[in-house]
C-alpha cells in the first residue's frame, strides 16, 4: 500500500516543485527587470516541461548516479535556453541586456540543479531507512548471487533489500552466507511478496526458464545477472546495483514512472471529459431506455480480472434482460437473453461506455487489453502461452484488437491467442502517440458501427 501510494503520488510531489522552482525564478526575473507576468512566461513554462519530458532529464531512481542527473539536466537547460532564445528572436523580439540574460540563466541553471539533486538526495536517504525499498529474491548461490547480497548490504541507498541467497532445487552446503532455501519449494504466494527477481545465468538454462515463466505469471520483474563477456548487449537492458551488473529481459516501455505518468494523465483528463459531457446525459437517457425495455438495473456490474490479475467491478449498460448465468454463459451478438436496445448497446459497443467511469477511478486505462469475466480467463490461462502477460498494466476500454476490428463474442482458441499476441504487442510497443492512433482508430469503428444500426 505504501509503496503504491509512493509511486502514485511521487511524480505529482515532484512536478510540482519543478514548476515552482521556475515559477519562482521567472518572478524573480520579472521584478529584477521591472515587468509584468504575460502568456509568453506561461509559454515558456509550458516548453520546459516538454523538453524535460523529452529528454527523460527529470528520470531519478535508484539505478541513476549523480553524475548522469547532473549531465542530463545541464543538457536539457542549454537546449531549453537556445530553444528559448530562437523564439523570441523569431516571434517576440524581447530585449534584454548581457548581464540580466547572465543572471537569469545562473539563477534558473542553480536552482533547478540543487532541486534535482536534493531531490535525490532525500530519495537515497529514504530508502536507506527503509522507504520505497524493494524487496528481492536472489536465486544462485554462487559467486554472482553472494556478490550481489553483499551489494545490496553495502549500498541501502539503492533501496534493494535480500534477506539472502535461494539455490533452484539444490540444498546449499555450509557457507557463512545466509541461505533462504530452494527456490522450487516456494508457493505462489510466498514470491508474490517479492518486488523483483534476479538469478544468476550460471544455473543450468532449463532451471532459467522455469524461473521467467513463474515470474511472467506473477508478474514479477525479472533479471538475470550474466557473465557479460558472453552475451551481445543489443539484445538487453542492462543496469547495475553499485557494482554488479544486472540484464532485465522483460522490461517494457511501461515499466518507466513517466511513462506510466503521462498514461494516466490522459486517462484521467480523458474520462473526466466523456463524464461531463456524453455521459452526463447518456446514462439518464439510456437509462429510461433501458428500463423500459425490461426489469431490472441501468447498469451491469461484473467481476473482471485486471491488472496483476487483481479482481475489480467492471460497469457496463445492462444489455440482456436480468438472468442468474450472466456470469457463467458468454453472451454472442444473437444471444436470446439481450433486449431489443441491448442487441443494439452491444453491436455499437455503446454499453462499454460506463467503463470510463471505471478508468477515472482507476481500475482501467482508456487504452490496455480488454479485461475478461473470471471464468473466461480461467477457460484460456492453461490454454494460450503467455497468456497471464496480458495482466501485467491495466486492462483498457479498447486495445490494439479492438481498433483493428476484433471485438465482441470470442468464438475459438485461435481468436483469444491472436489477441493475446496483439496485446503483447501493444506492451512491447508502448507510446502517448500509440494510444492515441488506437483511440481514433476505435472512434471510426465506433462511428460505423452506430450508423449501420440505426
Amino acid at each position: 500500500m505504501i509503496k503504491g501510494r509512493f509511486k502514485l503520488y511521487f511524480p505529482i510531489l515532484y512536478y510540482f516543485g519543478e514548476f515552482l522552482i521556475i515559477f519562482l525564478s521567472t518572478h524573480i526575473m520579472l521584478a529584477y527587470t521591472f515587468t509584468m507576468w504575460s502568456f509568453v512566461n506561461e509559454l515558456f513554462i509550458a516548453l520546459w516541461f516538454i523538453i524535460s519530458i523529452y529528454f527523460k532529464s527529470h528520470v531519478i531512481g535508484r539505478d541513476i548516479k549523480k553524475s548522469k542527473l547532473f549531465k542530463s539536466s545541464l543538457k536539457c537547460l542549454f537546449f531549453f535556453s537556445g530553444l528559448a532564445s530562437i523564439l523570441n528572436l523569431l516571434f517576440f523580439s524581447f530585449q534584454f541586456n548581457l548581464s540580466t540574460i547572465i543572471i537569469a540563466a545562473t539563477l534558473f541553471y542553480f536552482l533547478m540543479l540543487l532541486y534535482r539533486l536534493t531531490v535525490d538526495s532525500i530519495l537515497e536517504k529514504y530508502r536507506a531507512t527503509g522507504g520505497n525499498a524493494l524487496n528481492c529474491l536472489i536465486i544462485g548461490y554462487n559467486s554472482h548471487g553472494i556478490e550481489l547480497y553483499n551489494e545490496m548490504l553495502k549500498f541501502p541507498e539503492l533501496g534493494y533489500r535480500s534477506n539472502g541467497v535461494y539455490t533452484f532445487n539444490k540444498k546449499n552446503k555450509l557457507s557463512s552466507f545466509p541461505y533462504c532455501g530452494k527456490f522450487i519449494d516456494l508457493s505462489d504466494n510466498e514470491l508474490s511478496q517479492f518486488d523483483r527477481i534476479f538469478f544468476s545465468d550460471k544455473i543450468k538454462l532449463k532451471s532459467q526458464e522455469k524461473i521467467i515463466q513463474k515470474a511472467d505469471k506473477l508478474n514479477i520483474k525479472v533479471s538475470y545477472i550474466p557473465e557479460l563477456a558472453f552475451h551481445d548487449f543489443k539484445n538487453f537492458f542492462i543496469s547495475k546495483i553499485s557494482t554488479v551488473p544486472y540484464v532485465s529481459i522483460n522490461n517494457l516501455p511501461l515499466d518507466s514512472k513517466i511513462n506510466l505518468f503521462l498514461k494516466r494523465t490522459f486517462d484521467f483528463t480523458f474520462s473526466l471529459f466523456v463524464i461531463i459531457f456524453i455521459l452526463s446525459w447518456m446514462i439518464p437517457i439510456f437509462g429510461i431506455i433501458i428500463k423500459i425495455s425490461s426489469k431490472g438495473p441501468v447498469l451491469f456490474i461484473q467481476k473482471r480480472e485486471g491488472y496483476k490479475g487483481k479482481v475489480f467491478n467492471c460497469v457496463k449498460f445492462r444489455t440482456m434482460v436480468v438472468n442468474k448465468f450472466s456470469d457463467s454463459i458468454m453472451a454472442d451478438d444473437n444471444d436470446a437473453r439481450l433486449t431489443k436496445f441491448g442487441k443494439f448497446l452491444r453491436l455499437s459497443t455503446l454499453d462499454e461506455m460506463p467503463q470510463f467511469l471505471n478508468v477515472f477511478i482507476g481500475d482501467m486505462s482508456i487504452v490496455g487489453p480488454r479485461p475478461h469475466p473470471i471464468k473466461l480467463n480461467q477457460d484460456f490461462r492453461e490454454k494460450i502461452f503467455n497468456f497471464d502477460k496480458r495482466h501485467r498494466f491495466k486492462p483498457g476500454i479498447t486495445g490494439l484488437a479492438q481498433s483493428l476490428g476484433y471485438s465482441g463474442f470470442i468464438s475459438s482458441l485461435n481468436d483469444m491467442n491472436n489477441r493475446v499476441k496483439m496485446d503483447i504487442f501493444y506492451f512491447k510497443n508502448w507510446s502517448i502517440f500509440f494510444d492515441l492512433k488506437i483511440v481514433l482508430n476505435t472512434f471510426f469503428i465506433l462511428l460505423r458501427g452506430v450508423f449501420s444500426k440505426l
